[in-house]
């Protein structure tokens, strides 16, 4: 009965390892730490070291080498507002 109660709560939660269940690490949570520069990141989310790689724009694992080419937040909304109207 033990074994039972133990493997429900281990597949309920995803086992808590790695980046299943509901330990999950979001592509959002790692691009708001972005440090201005492309390149390696190395970012604390919730007690866990994370190490990943940005590109010009800060969009993980991206691959924009210029970033005359990003669009910040502003001018996307202000383009789908343009787009809508």
């Amino acid at each position: 009965m033990l074994i039972a109660l133990t493997s429900g709560n281990l597949y309920a939660r995803g086992g808590g390892q790695g980046f299943g269940g509901y330990n999950s690490i979001s592509k959002a949570e790692l691009e708001a730490s972005w440090n201005g520069q492309a390149g390696p990141q190395h970012t604390a989310v919730r007690g866990v070291k994370v190490q990943w790689y940005a590109d010009a724009c800060g969009t993980a694992n991206g691959h924009v080498t210029d970033a005359k080419e990003c669009i910040n937040d502003k001018q996307k909304s202000l383009t789908t507002k343009a787009d809508n109207s």
